[in-house]
């Protein structure tokens, strides 16, 4: 490979001083992959963190290291739900697994807490509307007074509702909105589509 003179400048790869450029990629990305690669043949599970895996499987994707990357994903796969949400956005839209994507907004629309200022600006204006608009859908509506809770009225049509029908909305709204129902709010979202 470095006699052939397609593979750069003359010289390149020849010696320290005039190394092989791979543009664009970090040392933390270069070792990841080379730990990812050594730990197919390792014994064992291999110890390595998330964004380690995340690093050699870019490359691996980058580089079309079929195999390398198949076992890279099925390492992530047992211990993906541990990463932090935006880990897991960057790592699929990063390096082509979309079955990580959906699950990981699922995580953002369903939480308790919404978005902090800077998820929000990770992902983006338009990322960060769509998973607003989705926790607003999935937020049970109570029209009426949050102190007594006695009686209420309909925003939308103006009747009275007590306290045992709004119970009863609230149970539905919870219900209304399940799992698949959020994946499929999700999906709805042309912004958050995997592309």
């Amino acid at each position: 490979m470095i006699d052939e003179c397609h593979t750069g400048s003359e010289g390149e790869g020849k010696s320290d001083e005039n190394p092989i450029g791979l543009g664009g990629i970090t040392a933390f990305e270069m070792a990841s992959f080379l730990d990812a690669l050594d730990a197919r043949f390792l014994s064992g599970d291999p110890k390595l963190e998330f964004r380690q895996w995340a690093a050699g499987l870019h490359l691996s994707t980058m580089w079309n290291f079929e195999e390398l990357r198949k076992d890279i994903i099925t390492h992530m796969n047992k211990t993906i739900s541990s990463a932090a949400p935006l880990e897991r956005i960057d790592a699929s839209l990063k390096c082509r697994v979309e079955e990580w994507l959906h699950p990981a907004y699922q995580v953002l629309c369903e939480r308790q807490d919404g978005l902090t200022n800077e998820e929000a600006e990770h992902l983006g204006l338009r990322r960060a509307a769509a998973i607003w608009r989705i926790r607003e859908l999935r937020r049970p509506v109570f029209p009426g007074c949050w102190s007594c809770g006695v009686e209420a009225q309909c925003y939308n049509c103006g009747s009275y509702l007590d306290q045992k029908r709004q119970t009863n909305q609230k149970n539905r709204n919870r219900a209304k909105f399940s799992q698949v129902d959020v994946i499929e709010l999700i999906k709805g979202e042309d912004v958050l589509k995997f592309e």
